[in-house]
């Protein structure tokens, strides 16, 4: 090798891509990952999808800001989180509207041996405040019913002349079923006992008077036994109450006001303050944590150094995934597609984003109305959009975070809702992707504790012949369901990350139940270990790539130019094959005219390029027949398909 060639392999070693699955709060394995690649690598393009996009999008700005400290910056958000305070937990704000749905949601998430408070005394004072007056009344007689009915029942049933092995019979089959339904229903699992245990005494409470006032008659017995039975109906009773007063004021809530809300309980902005009710439902108590958009803005501008930060002022390539819920496709972000201009109503996106970041956007106001609010004209949005927006467009997590609305012109105004990128890609592993890469994309996913494997972060050996894809155990439904609604979502990441030239390059750190996901309320051990095993998996990573004079990654380039040599192969093959019936084609077929926009200059008859399409199928037919020896196992397509 020449010393020119040496010293581009030498330059390009030093370049790396990184793209990073989303998770939500299991985000916080990013930074210090991060942080260990940056020690030798600069990034050249990052991308991810939700909290990926997150993670990709402040390591952008660190990237920008690297000779400022940035990544200094970006490990320090870690501590930033691990602080007293449940600061994760209070970036999540409601709105106003929001605000008795959401402490359902944080009353869910309460543990005694992390937050001190219980999950059930929550939830019910969650329940009890997200309920107008008249739902309290029924409830409140639903709730008497239960109390009193079995005790006027044991006070009422008269059994006359109903013979003495009846009634004995009836007893003992009410005693043998009914606290077999019971154990049923109580909470299940190897340290549930003591829960249990405190849920059966409160459910007995209708029976207590019920047991004062029994004596051993037959009839007594008897009636208590039933009144038992009553007990058990009503209960069931009861709670299907509750279900359907949640239920139909959860639907009369949505049906009014789920555009306004953006159909998410969280906007990302806003002036959120708990109030006492808030606080016993479980929400953290304010220490001035702003709300979420608000924080990554102000996170975006610390790290790079430059205020109201735009793509346009990267070092970087940065692509994140969004959704659109409305055309039901992906899209990439920032916008690439030559189609129609979008277009944003200020008044909706000042629901999600800071207003400076809306403000950022410009005011080339168009003629058209916002359909969600006609007496505001919607503006065209920019070419080079702010990093926030398009983050926030990345992120919302669907119920809990809202989704963005912005407009197109088609020929009316329509809104179409961007939400989780997730949705179509939780790991867009193939965003920087070709057929010959110059320097590695890195990888880092997540995923949950395999049977029998304890480790921390998993880095498969470097595309060998064994299978890379993973296994799940399944045996309970709930883990079928959950089967099903993952490889939905991700079965097009999963296989791409299988492949050889992928799977060596991909990261995985292992997350546990009550780690990283939707729990929000992290205690700081947690939240610093989970940061330590993402920094473990960016040094595997580093090392792989850098030791032995980078010989790994010239394993990796050798291997992604083997693939593409029979890729190459196949292309030319059906070239060689097929060369003739094109040729014919192009010297004959006359273009209509409705395909002349596709052009610079506007075809007169047949193709004008024909000589070049055919010199191109002659070229394509040179390449020599394979297969070449040594080709990996796996045979991946070539082919087609949309842009995102």
């Amino acid at each position: 090798m020449d010393s020119g060639r040496f010293a581009m392999a030498e330059d390009f070693n030093r370049y790396c891509d990184l793209t990073m699955r989303g998770g939500t709060t299991s985000g916080v394995v990013y930074p210090w990952a991060v942080v260990e690649l940056a020690g030798h690598y600069r990034f050249r393009s990052l991308g991810g999808s939700s909290v990926g996009a997150i993670g990709a999008a402040f390591t952008a700005a660190a990237e920008k800001g690297r000779d400022q400290d940035g990544f200094r910056k970006l490990k320090e958000i870690i501590d930033w989180f691990a602080a007293p305070g449940w600061r994760m937990a209070q970036l999540f704000q409601p709105s106003e509207h929001t605000r008795k749905l959401y402490r359902i949601v944080a009353a869910s998430m309460q543990r005694r041996d992390s937050t001190g408070r219980s999950a059930l005394t929550c939830m019910l004072l969650a329940l009890l405040g997200a309920i107008g007056w008249r739902a309290r009344v029924f409830l409140a007689l639903a709730s008497a019913l239960w109390l009193v009915g079995p005790t006027l029942w044991f006070h009422t049933i008269e059994w006359g002349a109903t013979p003495a092995w009846v009634l004995i019979g009836l007893t003992v089959v009410v005693l043998i079923g009914v606290p077999g339904i019971v154990l049923r229903v109580l909470p299940n699992g190897r340290d549930a006992w003591l829960r249990r245990i405190g849920t059966a005494l409160l459910l007995v409470v209708p029976l207590i008077p019920v047991a004062a006032s029994t004596r051993w008659t037959a009839q007594s017995l008897a009636s208590a036994a039933t009144a038992a039975v009553w007990w058990l109906v009503l209960g069931f009773a009861f709670v299907s109450a509750v279900a359907v007063t949640y239920g139909l004021g959860a639907k009369r809530f949505l049906d009014r006001m789920a555009t306004t809300v953006h159909f998410g309980l969280i906007p990302g902005t806003g002036g959120f303050e708990p109030s006492f009710w808030d606080r016993r439902c479980g929400v953290p108590a304010s220490t001035g944590v702003p709300p979420l958009s608000d924080w990554i803005a102000d996170r975006l501008d610390d790290l790079s150094g430059t205020a109201d930060l735009t793509f346009a002022d990267l070092t970087t390539n940065l692509v994140l995934m969004t959704t659109d819920l409305s055309e039901g496709r992906p899209y990439r972000l920032p916008f690439t597609e030559p189609l129609d201009a979008w277009l944003f109503c200020p008044t909706c996106l000042r629901n999600v984003l800071p207003r400076r970041t809306v403000d950022k956007l410009g005011n080339n106001a168009t003629e058209h109305r916002c359909p969600l609010h006609p007496d505001q004209n919607v503006h065209a949005l920019p070419e080079n959009l702010p990093v926030a927006l398009a983050v926030r467009m990345s992120m919302p997590l669907p119920g809990l975070i809202a989704a963005v609305p912005l407009v197109r012109a088609e020929p009316e105004p329509r809104v179409h809702w961007f939400s989780d990128g997730g949705i179509t890609s939780n790991f867009p592993i193939h965003f920087f992707d070709n057929l010959l890469p110059r320097w590695p994309t890195f990888g880092l996913s997540l995923q949950s504790y395999p049977p029998g494997d304890d480790r921390d972060v998993w880095l498969p050996e470097q595309d060998a012949s064994t299978a890379g894809t993973p296994w799940r155990g399944i045996g309970l439904v709930q883990h079928f369901a959950s089967a099903i609604l993952d490889t939905m979502l991700g079965w097009r990441d999963t296989m791409q990350s299988a492949l050889p030239g992928y799977r060596g390059r991909i990261a995985h750190v292992r997350v546990g139940a009550l780690e990283g996901g939707t729990n929000l309320f992290m205690r700081p051990e947690t939240i610093l270990a989970l940061a330590e095993r993402g920094a473990e998996a960016g040094r595997l990573l580093r090392t792989r790539f850098t030791e032995d004079n980078a010989t790994k990654t010239d394993r990796y380039r050798w291997i992604r130019m083997r693939l593409a040599m029979r890729e190459y192969q196949q292309l030319a093959a059906q070239a060689d094959e097929r060369a003739d019936l094109y040729r014919d084609l192009t010297a004959h077929y006359r273009i209509p005219a409705d395909l002349h926009d596709w052009f610079t200059t506007s075809p007169t008859s047949t193709d004008p390029h024909a000589r070049e399409i055919g010199l191109t199928l002659d070229a394509l037919g040179t390449v020599p027949d394979g297969p070449f020896d040594g080709e990996p196992p796996v045979d991946p397509d070539l082919r087609l398909i949309p842009p995102e």
